[in-house]
């Protein structure tokens, strides 16, 4: 899968704009076990340099780049659990390189509504070992997918594909912004093609929390992804 999204942003004080460029890869294990690894990096710059001088209009407001590795197993066709672990980190605003292991462990439940249409949901548990410190946070995304042409969705038709997920720091009070801290909206259009490749295009919203004043920063996003495997 290669997936790629430019990327524009505005907050209560600032703008943003910038990409980001990811890949990923599937290969099965035994006992009905699949591996999945995954690359990808995003930057955005400042468009008024976060009103510092320091900075100057060019300079980075997030640079990232992340790689996960983790094996999951259906269950059945509609219960599938995993696991996982992340290496990367982030560099925000000129600051300094924040490195950054992580753990995880999902769960995912779906199910089929006369047969057409599919909703699921995902929770992630995620622990971060951080060098700026440590964090666990709960995530959970309920997807939304509907064949547009037909009652299934067969080889070279379209489909609707909709994602909400909702981000919570489960931090002590004293150290977290918000507990709900994160909303992330995705509406994509997509096609498979014969040979059951996809190809999907598609919009999204970031609702970010970024102090404890609860500063709200807005993204939008403009995405493609094009799925190999």
């Amino acid at each position: 899968m290669i997936v790629l999204q430019s990327t524009f942003a505005q907050g209560n004080k600032s703008g943003y704009y910038g990409t980001q460029i990811g890949t990923s890869f599937t290969y099965p294990l035994p006992r009905g076990w699949k591996a999945n690894g995954k690359l990808y990096t995003r930057i955005f710059w400042a468009k008024d340099g976060q009103n510092d001088e320091r900075l100057g209009k060019s300079a980075p407001a997030m640079d990232v780049i992340r790689f996960t590795l983790a094996v999951a197993k259906s269950h059945s066709p509609f219960f599938s659990y995993g696991m996982g672990y992340l290496i990367g980190g982030e560099q925000e605003f000129g600051g300094g390189y924040d490195r950054e292991n992580r753990l995880f462990q999902q769960v995912t439940f779906s199910q089929l509504l006369k047969g057409r249409t599919r909703l699921a949901q995902q929770i992630k548990l995620e622990e971060r070992f951080m060098e700026s410190g440590n964090r666990v946070r709960l995530r959970t995304k309920f997807s939304y997918e509907l064949p547009l042409q037909g009652k299934n969705l067969d080889p070279s038709e379209w489909y609707l594909l909709g994602e909400y997920e909702l981000l919570m720091d489960l931090r002590s009070k004293e150290v977290r912004n918000a507990f709900f801290y994160d909303n992330r909206l995705q509406v994509n259009i997509g096609r498979y093609t014969m040979k059951m490749k996809k190809i999907e295009y598609g919009i999204g919203y970031y609702l970010t929390t970024i102090s404890k004043s609860y500063d709200k920063e807005q993204f939008w996003f403009l995405r493609f992804g094009l799925f190999l495997n």
